[in-house]
């Protein structure tokens, strides 16, 4: 996983300058319809993360918070799959391969949007 910054960043290539120089490029921090798809396409790119992983990604872009409340709405539409060590998985990926979850860290109930506050 790469971090963020530098050329060829996905996240940044995303979204719209302010301002750039020689010294520093200005971004419009993501509303909420954008950083959802940020981390859908995260996703895609990376297989599964951690809020932490998205956060090192997005960092002075989207806060924790609201990095987990973009999750939380993206799990309750079952876009995303969250196993019990707290990584994201795209639904539809997990869906291609045959799996309905991520078996190897399921062990029993399935875990639902009560449960996320635990993440």
């Amino acid at each position: 996983m790469s971090e963020a910054g530098g050329n060829g960043d996905p996240v940044r290539e995303s979204l719209s300058r302010i301002y750039e120089d020689d010294d520093v490029i200005v971004y419009t921090a993501p509303n909420e319809d954008e950083l959802k798809e940020i981390l859908l396409n995260l996703l895609r790119r990376n297989g599964r993360m951690s809020v932490k992983d998205f956060h090192r990604y997005l960092s002075g872009l989207a806060s924790e918070d609201k990095i987990r409340y973009a999750l939380s709405d993206l799990l309750r539409r079952e876009l995303v799959t969250m196993d019990r060590q707290g990584y994201f998985y795209l639904t539809e990926l997990l869906e291609e391969e045959g799996l309905e979850q991520p078996e190897e860290y399921w062990e029993g109930e399935e875990i639902g949007s009560d449960d996320l506050e635990n993440f």
